[in-house]
């Protein structure tokens, strides 16, 4: 189901339960190749108190039609514009992955115009100050594709099919070039805290790296480990969801 409010919400979030009583609105940031559907198994596990909102990419799902976005500033732009009528309420950012770095150009953009979320979570990605060069974006198809099956999350088997590869070949390389080419233009603390979670096994983000968020806030930064690779909350959701859920309950105290 599509958000409620603006036409632009209603492009960008879906919110499969609405909560009317809800305190909190959780605004979910897919990781690169990823939609809103990723966060399915999310909605059955948050309390009512929380009403979540996946992002929608375009060029995906319902989107397919509409071409990837490849530039940071064009995406965090346009999704701050649809989680505006969100802050009716107060609201928190999880970003996995590419999903990271996206939610965390959403904040600065939120806190400049007034609106500050009271926290970021990041998943499975280092901060985007310290993050190495990367060129897989530039990498022929099998190499490109080689590296999306090593980290796939699921739905790796879609890329077995010619047809439904060359469908989603263009949206994953669009996705690796927003996240690979993207440097912050400044380096200034937030003002909601941040916590970092991340998969003990994740060979993308060690803990030096997950560690360097605490540089980009000025409220605070927590560290959270779990058995796992990159996507290691597929391993254990309600897990997740409930560490999630307890960074929340905390931070509205």
């Amino acid at each position: 189901m599509a958000a409620p409010g603006s036409s632009t919400a209603a492009r960008w979030l879906r919110c499969q339960r609405p909560s009317a009583g809800a305190a909190v609105n959780v605004v979910l940031l897919p990781h690169a190749g990823g939609s809103a559907g990723f966060y399915r198994g999310w909605h059955g596990l948050l309390p009512r108190e929380l009403e979540l909102h996946a992002v929608q990419y375009p060029g995906r799902e319902d989107r397919f039609t509409e071409p990837a976005i490849q530039d940071m500033a064009e995406m965090a732009d346009a999704v701050t514009e649809a989680i505006t009528p969100l802050f009716a309420r107060e609201v928190v950012l999880f970003g996995h992955s590419m999903g990271g770095s996206i939610a965390y150009e959403v904040a600065r953009r939120c806190e400049a115009a007034g609106r500050a979320p009271r926290l970021l979570v990041v998943s499975g990605r280092g901060a985007p100050h310290r993050e190495p060069p990367a060129s897989l974006h530039t990498a022929d198809d099998d190499t490109l594709l080689a590296e999306v099956r090593q980290q796939s999350a699921d739905g790796s088997e879609a890329l077995d099919d010619p047809e439904l590869r060359a469908l989603l070949l263009p949206v994953i390389r669009a996705d690796y070039r927003l996240a690979e080419t993207y440097r912050p233009q400044a380096v200034e603390p937030l003002r909601a805290p941040i916590a970092v979670l991340r998969g003990r096994g994740d060979d993308e983000v060690d803990a030096e790296r997950a560690a360097a968020w605490r540089d980009l806030t000025a409220a605070g930064c927590g560290q959270f480990e779990f058995d796992g690779g990159h996507f290691y909350f597929q391993q254990d959701e309600s897990r997740v969801v409930a560490t999630v859920v307890a960074l929340i309950s905390r931070t509205f105290r």
